[in-house]
C-alpha cells in the first residue's frame, strides 16, 4: 500500500553550505568595515611647528603681516575644527609626539 504522505517531498528553499558561508562572510565584512569607519579611534597628526616655521619665514621675508598671520591662524583653527566635527572618531595630536605611522592632516 502506497501512502502519498510519505512519497511526497516538500520542496523547501533552503540555502546550502556555500550560500551560508558567503552570507556569513558578507555580514562579517560589513561589520568590520562599519566598526573601522565609525567606531575605531584613529590618530591624525597636525604639524603645528612646521606651520609656525613657515609663517615665521614669511613674516621675516615681509610677505606676511601680523594681521595676515592672525587671519591664517583663525582659518587653520576653523579647518581643524571642521575636520574634527566631520570625523568624530579621530584624535588630533601634534607631530612632535608621534614616532611614526600616523595620518597627517595637511593644510596649505
Amino acid at each position: 500500500m502506497s501512502d502519498s504522505r510519505y512519497t511526497h517531498q516538500d520542496k523547501k528553499l533552503t540555502p546550502g553550505y556555500i550560500e551560508v558561508i558567503v552570507i556569513c562572510m558578507i555580514i562579517v565584512a560589513v561589520a568590520f568595515w562599519s566598526y573601522d569607519r565609525y567606531f575605531a579611534q584613529k590618530i591624525k597628526i597636525v604639524d603645528m611647528s612646521g606651520y609656525f616655521r613657515q609663517q615665521k619665514a614669511l613674516m621675516a621675508a615681509g610677505e606676511l603681516t601680523e594681521a595676515d598671520f592672525r587671519t591664517s591662524l583663525n582659518k587653520l583653527d576653523a579647518y581643524i575644527s571642521q575636520d574634527a566635527e566631520l570625523h568624530k572618531n579621530q584624535v588630533y595630536i601634534l607631530k612632535e609626539v608621534v614616532l611614526k605611522n600616523g595620518d597627517e592632516l595637511s593644510f596649505k
